[in-house]
């Protein structure tokens, strides 16, 4: 049997070569191998379907035909035969990533991350090599999640692309591997552009940490332009560079008010308490930004009175001082009259780190922000001068100032509410269930998902009554939905089951994947929230999410759904099935 199943995978492989070089139907269908074991000899006989003749019809994008004939060697066979279902997953999977439509390679390498099968690194391969700049991104940031040998060597081949950010993607992942070729890569790339763009790179050496990387980093503290130096003296605190101590103290009395600010912040990162008496100078200075940065580095080093003063510049409105209270424990008596102040900056700011402070005061302010509605509201991060102080910027109508962003607001702003969102769970269970009913009953379609994520998460019998309540919804259809598959994956129960296959039948002609634009990897709110930024929406991340629950139950009846749906969905979805196929399978 042993010998059989060896021959039997070689003869696949030499038939899949055949077909891609063109040979005609004869060519894949050995009888000696087919004959080798009884049973599928048996079967052939009987509906005269050879196994191989299925995978030929697929490498023909004949797909209807495949699985019809595929149902027809099941029905005889009286099982699934999971060896020829993975080769199907992985020729459709390995079709859309050669596919010269980008949504198609975007699809497939989504998919074979839903597979999570060692064989992905070809298609992300294919990713690389794409025309399409998000479908490259895309690619690496799948990298970022593999442990192969070929990884290091792909990634050094995104480094060539035509597209900075994509080499900048690149970067980011070859310098979290610490790879041996990193510093070479990145400090070539930075020496091709103009040299006010080179503040992007000290974050990198700092991260890789080798003696070459730290030289390079050293060298960025002098350079001629400010931000790449206050980016350089951040970056080394940021990471723990503490040898850089002297280099950083140094600087700190510098004329320049921004590399000041980020001197004293640095100087905080690093516990740096020899520095105690510069910082109480520099919470002296003219410039609001270093006072905030020196105090905030005194209160970090144990000096409990610094925080008076960043108390006192809150309460007068300033949106930087606000968003360090979010650091200070038993600042919520600040923060809770600024959470109703006349200006929605300071509001939103205010609300914004009360929520990370976890004080449920925060959830009546909270609302105004967290439902979107007819204001349409944007929001988008302010940096300081030296650019270690955030502050949140709320523009109203959104959608009108999208061209007029740096970076894609409307995407940002989702990525903030589903931030928002998240820190509610950690409230009490009762009023995260509050904020929960009424997302429900205002219909806050994008923040649904999300949703149901945390409330599956808490696992309460209140949490599953909500559900059920709410999967009697009449009018939000979608909202039902969700509920229902929250409750299968929750319960189990066979009438939830029902629903979400009905649900799955009526829906499987949508396009299953309509991805949302990917965030820059320095303004993404969060390092969980980024690495492939190919999140679906609406019913199409519904159906895909219905399909996935499915297929973990790694039954018959979910194979025979994904099937299905490869034969008669649309045809668009065909490489998200197959890395479904192949985790059913699994």
């Amino acid at each position: 049997m042993e010998i059989y199943k060896t021959l039997l995978k070689l003869s696949c492989i030499i038939s899949l070569c055949l077909v891609s070089f063109g040979f005609g139907q004869e060519a894949i269908l050995p009888q000696e191998v087919s004959h080798a074991n009884p049973e599928i000899a048996s079967i052939q006989e009987k509906t005269g379907v050879n196994k191989l003749h299925i995978l030929y019809l697929l490498q023909s994008k004949e797909f209807n035909r495949a699985i019809a004939l595929y149902q027809d060697y099941k029905a005889a066979l009286g099982r699934h035969d999971f060896e020829i279902l993975q080769q199907a997953g992985l020729i459709l999977l390995d079709q859309g990533a050669r596919s010269s439509d980008p949504q198609m390679q975007l699809t497939s390498i989504f998919g074979s991350g839903i597979a999570g099968i060692a064989t992905a690194i070809d298609i992300l391969e294919a990713g690389i090599v794409s025309p399409q700049p998000q479908t490259q991104i895309a690619a690496i940031q799948a990298l970022g999640h593999l442990q192969d040998d070929r990884c290091e060597e792909l990634l050094t081949k995104a480094m060539s692309s035509d597209y900075f950010f994509t080499r900048m993607e690149a970067a980011q992942q070859l310098s979290i591997r610490k790879a041996r070729t990193a510093v070479g890569q990145i400090e070539s790339l930075m020496y091709k552009v103009p040299p006010q763009m080179r503040f992007f790179f000290p974050q990198f050496f700092a991260l890789i940490g080798t003696t070459d990387a730290i030289t390079l980093l050293k060298h960025m503290m002098d350079d001629q332009f400010h931000m790449t130096r206050i980016e350089a003296i951040l970056s080394a605190a940021r990471f723990g560079r503490d040898d850089l101590l002297p280099m950083i103290r140094s600087r700190a009395t510098h004329l320049n008010i921004a590399e000041q600010e980020a001197c004293a912040t640095a100087l905080g990162y690093l516990k740096d308490s020899k520095s105690i008496p510069l910082l109480k100078t520099l919470s002296q200075s003219p410039s609001l930004n270093v006072q905030l940065a020196a105090r905030r580095s005194l209160y970090k080093l144990g000096d409990d009175g610094s925080k008076e003063g960043i108390f006192q510049l809150a309460k007068e409105g300033n949106l930087f001082a606000i968003g360090l209270l979010a650091e200070i424990p038993g600042s919520e008596k600040v923060l809770i009259p600024l959470t109703r102040n006349a200006d929605m900056q300071v509001r939103f700011n205010a609300v914004f780190a009360l929520l990370q402070l976890k004080d449920s005061a925060v959830l009546e302010p909270l609302i105004e922000f967290l439902l979107r509605d007819s204001r349409d509201l944007g929001f988008q991060p302010q940096h300081s001068v030296g650019n270690s102080l955030v502050a949140w910027k709320v523009t109203p109508s959104a959608r009108q100032h999208q061209q007029d962003s740096q970076n894609d607001l409307l995407t940002l702003s989702v990525s903030v509410r589903e931030h928002m969102l998240t820190e509610c769970l950690e409230l009490a269970p009762s009023e995260f269930l509050k904020v929960a009913n009424l997302l429900f009953d205002t219909q806050q379609i994008d923040l649904i998902p999300t949703l149901i994520s945390l409330m599956e998460n808490l696992q309460t019998s209140e949490t599953i009554q909500l559900l059920k309540t709410k999967a009697q919804t009449t009018g939000a259809p979608l909202t039902r939905a969700y509920c229902n598959l929250a409750l299968l994956r929750l319960t189990k129960e066979e009438v939830y089951k029902t629903a979400i296959m009905n649900w799955i039948h009526t829906k499987k002609n949508t396009e299953m994947i309509r991805f949302r634009p990917m965030l820059p990897w320095n303004v993404r709110i969060s390092d969980k929230a980024n690495a492939f930024e190919l999140t679906p929406e609406e019913h199409s991340r519904l159906l895909i999410e219905c399909y996935q629950t499915i297929a973990m139950e790694h039954d018959d009846q979910s194979i025979d759904i994904i099937l299905e749906g490869l034969q008669n969905g649309h045809s668009k979805n065909r490489s998200v099935l197959a890395g479904l196929l192949i985790q059913a399978i699994q």
